[in-house]
């Protein structure tokens, strides 16, 4: 096929975490049963009028200064009209023309991808599929969702791979969550993106035509979906063909797009001003409210980190959750420089991976070893008093019982005393005569024969590095 440039832009929406619906006073929980958390607002009966939700307002502000937007003072709520079965009112209240948030970028590695607005609006309902299962034939409409608070975040076509489309939304998804404006959960539909893509021959040509997939709510269906997406646009026109303008969704089980209707141009919407609400006035105090709740974002978190002599690695992985950068934040308040990189090393070799092993969240684990007990450890390697070997047996302890490292430690006979290590190294030797005289002659993967034994002799209680200090200075290395 044709070498081509790939334009792709994302509208990302964001479910506020708030406990009211954007325009009424229902609890914004659509996971509760069908059809229980609805009222005339919501539902849009006749005579109804909506109130704005102060506290979505706030938060979108906060989120728009996370993603450096420029916050506008004055914005206005309108209407886009269409008709849809789990949109009671045959209309969206949003923003289009006046958002609460222009502009603004994500940096994502090196690449910054610029935002078009950010803006405030309702969320639809669901529809509930049944074809040909129990327990009816047909579509059922759950109004449950109607009414939401969402933030839709609207990027420039300035993404260029499925891989940085995947990349961008992991970042955004994780400013918002640093940000506390929403859970982001992809699994109960807190976070969904639509995925415009177009391609182009060259640099000096137009935009091409967009085809738009709608609705995905994980990073794998991004990627997957974005993937075949280009690969069909490229065929379609090395054949000959020209791409058309349209909704697209994307079927996981089959690989593939397919067309769902033409792509409606903002007009379609006949877009105006709501006349039951009045604009949104951003003070002063608001915004200044919000950018003192903004916390430390995940790239100030990571500089940070790097700063304390961090890999990029390092400070990568616990940057990765809000809490866990917290938690490891407090970490290296108390410990010495020369003793950070080893609270990395302990933090993501034997806390996550506990993480990873239990039914407990982050914010469980943080309260059963607390920050104190890791910076324990970590002066208990200093001082020689644990090996990684005695690190390994002693951790899961820490986590089931809560006990403090240094009283865990007490109980283990560790083989510190260097003349120990030397006798026990001697015999070592002895016992592995050929592997002895290969590590002398200079095959260095020979000395792991030696090392074992030394640790299966001493129950793993000598420190492996000691054990090969000594063997180099043995050989005259």
């Amino acid at each position: 096929m044709s070498d081509f440039i790939v334009s792709i832009g994302l509208e990302v929406h964001v479910q506020l975490k708030t406990k009211t619906k954007m325009f009424c006073s229902c609890a914004a929980d659509s996971q509760a049963p069908p059809n229980t958390n609805i009222c005339p607002v919501c539902t849009g009966q006749p005579g109804v009028l909506p109130v704005k939700n102060e506290e979505a307002v706030l938060l979108g502000i906060r989120a728009g200064l996370a993603l450096n937007c420029k916050i506008e003072k004055f914005s206005v709520f309108e209407r886009k009209n269409y008709f849809y079965p789990d949109l009671p009112k045959a209309y969206q209240i949003s923003q289009c023309e006046l958002p609460l948030a222009s502009g603004g970028y994500i940096d994502v590695g090196e690449k910054r991808i610029r935002l078009t607005r950010a803006h405030l609006e309702e969320d639809a309902g669901k529809l509930l599929h049944f074809i040909g299962s129990e327990p009816v034939d047909g579509s059922l409409v759950d109004l449950n969702r109607c009414g939401t608070p969402l933030l839709e975040i609207v990027s420039e076509p300035d993404i260029d791979s499925p891989q940085l489309a995947f990349d961008y939304l992991k970042t955004l998804r994780r400013i918002m969550r640093y940000a506390g404006v929403s859970d982001c959960d992809m699994e109960e539909g807190s976070l969904r993106c639509d995925c415009n893509i177009s391609i182009r021959r060259s640099e000096d040509e137009p935009l091409g035509v967009k085809a738009e997939i709608k609705n995905m709510n994980s990073f794998k269906e991004l990627k997957d979906a974005s993937t075949y997406e280009i690969e069909r646009q490229k065929k379609l026109v090395d054949g000959g063909g020209q791409v058309v303008q349209e909704t697209r969704l994307w079927n996981s089980s089959k690989g593939k797009t397919f067309s769902m209707r033409s792509k409606e141009e903002a007009a379609d919407y006949r877009y105006f001003p709501d006349p039951d609400l009045k604009p949104v006035y951003v003070s002063a105090g608001m915004l200044k409210k919000e950018k003192e709740a903004l916390p430390s974002l995940p790239l100030e978190m990571k500089k940070k980190f790097m700063s304390r002599g961090l890999s990029e690695y390092q400070a990568d992985i616990l940057t990765d959750e809000k809490v866990l950068a917290d938690y490891f934040d407090e970490v290296i308040a108390g410990v010495t420089p020369d003793g950070q990189e080893e609270a990395a090393n302990i933090v993501i070799s034997y806390l996550l991976a506990e993480f990873d092993q239990s039914a407990l969240s982050l914010e469980e684990l943080k309260k059963i070893v607390p920050p104190a007990h890791i910076c324990e450890l970590v002066k208990l390697r200093k001082e020689g008093k644990i090996n990684k070997q005695v690190l390994k047996t002693i951790f899961p302890k820490m986590v089931k019982d809560g006990a403090s490292p240094r009283d865990l430690a007490g109980d283990v006979d560790i083989v510190s005393d260097e003349s120990a290590i030397i006798k026990l190294a001697e015999e070592a030797v002895k016992a592995n005569a050929s592997s002895w005289e290969d590590y002398k002659s200079g095959k260095e993967k020979a000395s792991g024969r030696i090392v074992a034994h030394v640790m299966k002799e001493s129950r793993g209680a000598a420190d492996p590095a000691t054990v090969m200090k000594i063997l180099k200075r043995m050989a005259g290395k």
